[in-house]
């Protein structure tokens, strides 16, 4: 059943795992939304979604997590980036799902990338891209900053959305939806510290010439975010928001490479989500 509601879906780079279970307990039960929008991992689970491929985000991050030209630290020998998001977007031969592109674009859902741009540290969105613009969009919105490079997309060079709005329930209010559901990576306890002096001397090293802004927006990320996760509570305490996140703290590191960790954080997603469905419908219905 598709619900005049927006999905917004928080990142997390393999924290994502959690995601990838809430979504596919929602395909199990044919629940659709008017509108999904992702940011980083959450874009690349909203996609999936969208398309309806039961499993695929998982398949991806468990089957292939150990196959270097994905993720290897010996890329910094080479002078590239640890993670290879091309590789999310080349066909891997027969026991690899590719992405279904027509699924995607019949749906009756709306979809929005978000990533943050270069030039002006500010949030941007991809709403329903297709072709190379969907997959610019969503390289863009999942391209940590240092761990990844840069992608060059119709709005300028932008990288992962989660500097700039990590968790993008503003996008949803923006586009009009009353009822909002939001679907976290960590549990709702959860808040970060503020950024550490090597990591801000790391931002400045890579972007501080060229990007400034940027540089700022990724150093004042925790205090946004502690922002936004306030708004959150306070909004689906008060009834207006539905929130679907991790009972226990996640022990899943942003590039776990314990696949057997990544495994359970997915399985744990299905099973909160099915234990909520009852509650998520009565929200949907009211």
């Amino acid at each position: 059943m598709l619900y005049n509601a927006a999905l917004v879906l928080e990142g997390g780079a393999f924290r994502g795992q959690y995601t990838a279970g809430v979504v596919d307990t929602f395909l199990a039960h044919h629940i659709e939304f008017a509108s999904v929008i992702g940011v980083s991992a959450g874009s690349l689970c909203g996609a999936n979604f969208v398309s309806k491929q039961y499993g695929r985000a998982a398949m991806i991050n468990i089957n292939h997590r150990h196959d270097h030209n994905y993720i290897s630290f010996t890329h910094l020998l080479h002078r590239q980036t640890i993670i290879n998001l091309d590789y999310l977007f080349e066909d891997h031969g027969w026991q690899w799902e590719n992405f279904n592109e027509r699924a995607y674009e019949r749906s009756a859902s709306n979809f929005t990338a978000v990533a943050t741009s270069l030039i002006t540290g500010k949030a941007v969105s991809f709403t329903n891209p297709t072709g190379n613009e969907l997959t610019r969009a969503l390289k863009a919105s999942s391209s940590m900053p240092i761990l990844a490079k840069p992608q060059r997309t119709s709005q300028g060079l932008c990288m992962d959305g989660g500097v700039a709005d990590s968790i993008p329930y503003d996008v949803a209010q923006q586009q009009g939806y009353g009822k909002v559901i939001v679907v976290r990576t960590r549990d709702i306890n959860y808040r970060k510290k503020a950024t550490s002096r090597t990591l801000t001397r790391l931002y400045h090293q890579y972007y501080g010439r060229d990007y400034p802004l940027f540089v700022r927006a990724a150093i004042a990320r925790p205090t946004v975010y502690n922002r936004q996760v306030e708004t959150i509570n306070r909004l689906t305490k008060a009834g207006r928001f539905f929130t679907i996140a991790p009972r226990q703290p996640v022990k899943v590191s942003r590039i776990e490479g314990n696949v057997k960790k990544l495994r359970q954080l997915y399985k744990t997603g299905q099973r909160e989500t099915q234990a909520i469905l009852p509650s998520l419908r009565q929200y949907l219905q009211s």
